[in-house]
């Protein structure tokens, strides 16, 4: 039977805990996530870890993809180091479960296999119900502004108390995806993100804040701003070629800060992909809608609130005239129209 949040009482009750306790089986679970995993999703997989570990059932955490944003390399080095790198699925055979955290099947951000069906799918995107309709137990709640909050809801209803790392963990995944509660937060987020503030090991979150960047991020960043073209109250970036796959998202989180930006669409290739990040302001569009518009069937998107991206793989069309085409659907769908002016 699938068992999805609507079907659940709120709070998760102990019948609830039982369901996906039972789904999980007796171990191990494999634990994936969207591919070059952010701070919620790292610190969402290790607190469904910690959850199956207080069960006294294994897990494995693996995920596929580049950690190459400063912070997140941190979060991963210092509050979240089961994860294991992967460039190949494992054996599926050898699992009891295996749950997707902070991503859906068919969402095109993941290497989970089309052609199987997941037992566990916790998010807090979108739900893709088509694709989620077959899988054992569901709970994605795109009214939360992290997957970290819910994950977190788990671990207390099992009476788990997250140690600092794993509350630091949990509690910076929050922050990121809701950039301090400014953004896409609910009042159950609000009410998290106390609660772990208390709890937190203050110098590693330090440590991950003040992560060290490289010359390599400088140079990105100097090459992105001189890309930036400017279309009324909206931002494009065309970023080209790049060297890591999350490049256009830390651009994009940048560039919305714009005065006046109501939109900012970031975009280049990597490994054969067009990866595309799109923000929006708080009181502006649904990001997540708008790029699944952006992108149609030439791809895969999702998101929502006011973060939004996907992915579209390059194989007849060049860039330009690829990149041309995400341009204009984007423009005409913000109503903003112009051959642009330069960021600087």
């Amino acid at each position: 039977m699938t068992v999805t949040h609507f079907d659940l009482p709120r709070p998760i009750d102990q019948a609830r805990l039982d369901q996906l306790r039972n789904t999980a089986g007796k171990g191990p679970v494999l634990i994936l996530t969207h591919d070059s995993p952010d701070p919620d999703a790292l610190a969402s997989g290790m607190g469904l870890f910690t959850l199956l570990e207080h069960w006294e059932i294994p897990g494995k955490l693996v995920y596929f993809g580049l950690v190459s944003r400063a912070e997140n390399r941190a979060v991963l080095n210092l509050l979240t180091p089961d994860w294991q790198a992967e460039e190949s699925m494992p054996d599926l055979a050898g699992y009891s479960a295996v749950a997707l955290i902070d991503t859906q099947p068919g969402a095109g951000n993941n290497r989970f296999p089309l052609d199987r069906v997941p037992d566990i799918v916790i998010d807090h995107h979108y739900p893709r119900w088509d694709a989620l309709r077959p899988v054992r137990y569901v709970d994605v709640r795109p009214e939360l502004g992290a997957t970290a909050s819910l994950v977190y809801q788990y671990l207390e209803a099992a009476g788990i108390k997250p140690d600092p790392i794993l509350a630091t963990a949990l509690f910076y995944g929050l922050q990121t995806d809701t950039r301090g509660l400014a953004r896409d937060a609910s009042h159950e987020d609000e009410a998290i993100y106390l609660k772990l503030l208390n709890w937190i090991d203050r110098p590693r979150l330090i440590r991950v804040e003040q992560a060290g960047l490289s010359r390599d991020y400088f140079r990105a960043l100097s090459s992105s701003l001189s890309a930036a073209r400017v279309f009324g109250r909206c931002v494009i970036a065309n970023l080209g070629e790049m060297q890591r796959p999350d490049l256009p998202a830390e651009m994009a989180d940048e560039l919305i800060r714009l005065e006046s930006a109501r939109a900012v669409l970031c975009f280049g290739v990597y490994k054969d992909q067009l990866q595309l990040s799109l923000r929006t302001e708080p009181s502006g569009q649904d990001a997540g809608l708008l790029v699944q518009k952006v992108i149609g069937s030439l791809g895969k998107a999702g998101g929502h609130g006011t973060m939004g991206g996907g992915q579209v793989t390059i194989d007849q069309r060049s860039l330009d005239e690829l990149g041309a085409e995400i341009e204009k659907r984007f423009l005409e769908l913000m109503g903003e129209k112009g051959t642009g002016l330069p960021l600087i």
